[in-house]
């Protein structure tokens, strides 16, 4: 631990004399280029071990790992561009709180990763709440709306920058709406196994995201703390996303993707069209549910007018007719 500390420390002074701070009074110093190759180095812990558990998974069963990969990828990729101080720019600050005001330096690598990534991020939450994917892509695009309203505002200089805030503050709420309203209704509806930790997922996100606006009002927007407050501020809120990003992929594995309503058939399943193939892609689970004819829950599924309209078998009790579920001898078609 002495020497990887040591390298990263090596590795901060090598990226701030390689970029060296342009036209910044208020810049990034070595120990917050340390701190966010820390970070970097927990994003790539992070993105090895959804890929580690993708492989453990059947392989139409890891939709929720391949947008938790994306998510540790993007915020890998934007924490080494903070450590290595790139990504950023020079704005004048609107008040003088920390350090006497001057040119500040705002990372707006950081939003360019927060604007790819939350959405993953969000996508996994709600399929927990099996909500309509309308809303679903609504909700998402609140999101970029609060994102994007961060970065524009902490570019200006002026006290306008506070408008862009509200519209971001403003366009998050109504993200929380749909998390504890609708998306709560929804996911009493989906499965009894999915409501806890839909719950449990849903606050987690909705509290650490609310954090996000005061650091900002700190940082980017009041310059009250130093670039490398607004770091070890920032870097934390996003380690502890990514835990509850694990969390929920964990719950996966435990689950299995039949209680979220979702089920996914590529071209080999459906040209071999057997259980063999349901069984490879699906897993055992799923295989005693298509032999034995029910449903994940144990429940028969409703049959169409096409199978109640012609015999399915024959029992050992007498002819009822045409179409009958017991067919007699022969009587049946």
């Amino acid at each position: 631990m002495t020497s990887f500390a040591a390298s990263l420390i090596a590795r901060g002074n090598n990226a701030l004399n390689t970029n060296p701070p342009k036209g910044t009074t208020i810049s990034l110093t070595t120990h917050g280029s340390d701190w966010y190759w820390t970070v970097f180095a927990v994003m790539c812990v992070f993105g090895i071990g959804f890929i580690a558990s993708a492989f453990m998974m059947p392989r139409l069963e890891r939709l929720f790992h391949y947008l938790a990969i994306g998510t540790a990828m993007f915020m890998a990729l934007t924490y080494f561009s903070l450590a290595s101080n790139l990504g950023n720019t020079a704005i004048q600050t609107e008040f003088t709180h920390y350090h006497g005001g001057g040119t500040r330096v705002i990372f707006f690598a950081r939003y360019i990763g927060w604007f790819l990534a939350g959405p993953l991020v969000l996508f996994c939450v709600t399929l927990f709440s099996g909500l309509h994917w309308m809303t679903t892509i609504f909700m998402a695009g609140l999101l970029e709306v609060y994102i994007v309203s961060g970065l524009i505002g902490a570019l200006v200089q002026s006290s306008y920058k506070w408008g862009y805030f509200t519209f971001g503050v403003v366009a998050w709420l109504i993200v929380g709406y749909h998390f504890f309203g609708p998306g709560l209704i929804s996911s009493r509806r989906l499965h009894a196994d999915t409501h806890a930790p839909f719950l449990i997922g849903a606050g987690a996100i909705a509290f650490i995201w609310s954090l996000y606006p005061i650091c900002w009002g700190l940082s980017e927007g009041g310059n009250v703390i130093s670039p490398t407050s607004e770091g070890v501020f920032y870097g934390v809120l996003d380690i502890l996303t990514m835990c509850v990003l694990a969390y929920l992929i964990w719950m996966v594995g435990v689950l299995g993707m039949t209680k979220f309503g979702l089920r996914f058939r590529d071209r080999e399943t459906i040209e071999e069209g057997g259980a063999a193939a349901e069984k490879r892609a699906y897993g055992h689970e799923q295989q005693r549910s298509i032999d034995t004819g029910t449903t994940a829950t144990g429940e028969y599924p409703a049959r169409g007018p096409e199978q109640t309209q012609a015999g399915v078998g024959a029992g050992p009790g007498p002819g009822t007719g045409a179409g009958s579920a017991v067919g007699g001898p022969g009587t049946g078609v």
